[in-house]
């Protein structure tokens, strides 16, 4: 909720032009440049990982509940609930460093890309706020500056793209074991992980592969501009598609919308 209501206060979008991509603020109340208005598009590019620090909780509350159930009753509240979001935090304030730090839409880099973003938008990228990144054609410390920061954001990503696939393959292990497990339980834990592969698979396919698109895309002057357009898009609309799949994935869920949603039209026919 917290993203998604960011995402409508600084919205997002995508421009490359040759060795460079930009990431900035298309409309709202930080469009024009400001230092104050960066740090808000800087925050709203690490609100991207947070959805993977997310569901880094999620694989790693399943894990505990299969392997260490009493450790999850005696500290998950609180310290698991705060741990959580200090853990989010510092996913958003890595990126937002990174992109303070390393991608700064300083003279250089906004004059680089100023004709094309002229031509295509018909505004001053002097005067908006974006994150650029560039590889070449500019000075040693933007373009060395650029590249340790694309490999900071993307040895995060896969940091946690391998968590995922680690936790998960022990949690299929466990419950291939059936050990200490009731049938009901384990149905359920199933279920619970039916829930979690689709939550993996969205953001791979939502975040994940738009975002290295868009990063690694202009160091080989490929053009996948239908990625550009649709990445921002795609990533503004996970946490909507995210508790759609875990509804869909958990019966009891599914039924208690149904029920939710069916007694206004019950009454109705009663009265």
């Amino acid at each position: 909720m917290l993203c998604s209501s960011y995402d409508a206060l600084v919205p997002l979008c995508v421009h490359v032009y040759r060795y460079a991509f930009v990431v900035f603020v298309s409309e709202g109340p930080f469009v024009r440049f400001s230092p104050l208005g960066h740090l808000a598009l800087s925050v709203r590019c690490g609100f991207i990982t947070v959805t993977y620090a997310i569901l880094h909780a999620h694989f790693i509350y399943r894990y505990l509940a299969l392997h260490k159930s009493n450790l999850i009753q005696e500290w998950f509240m609180p310290f698991g609930l705060v741990g959580t979001f200090v853990y989010c935090i510092s996913h958003v304030m890595l990126w937002a460093w990174v992109c303070e730090r390393f991608f700064y839409g300083d003279f250089e880099r906004t004059s680089y890309i100023h004709d094309s973003f002229q031509d295509l938008y018909h505004e001053n990228s002097h005067d908006t706020n974006m994150v650029i990144a560039l590889y070449r054609e500019g000075s040693d410390n933007v373009v060395i500056g650029s590249w340790i920061g694309v490999t900071i954001v993307t040895a995060s990503t896969i940091y946690s793209m391998g968590l995922y696939f680690v936790l998960g393959h022990k949690i299929m292990k466990k419950l291939k074991v059936h050990v200490n497990l009731s049938e009901k339980t384990l149905r359920l834990q199933r279920q619970l992980f039916n829930a979690l592969t689709v939550q993996t698979i969205i953001p791979i396919c939502v975040s994940l592969i738009p975002c290295l698109s868009v990063w690694f895309g202009p160091i080989f002057l490929l053009d996948f501009r239908w990625i550009y357009l649709s990445s921002v898009i795609a990533v503004s609309i996970f946490p909507c598609i995210d508790p759609i799949a875990i509804i869909y994935f958990l019966p009891s869920l599914r039924r208690r919308v149904q029920i939710r949603y069916s007694i206004p039209s019950t009454t109705q026919r009663g009265s």
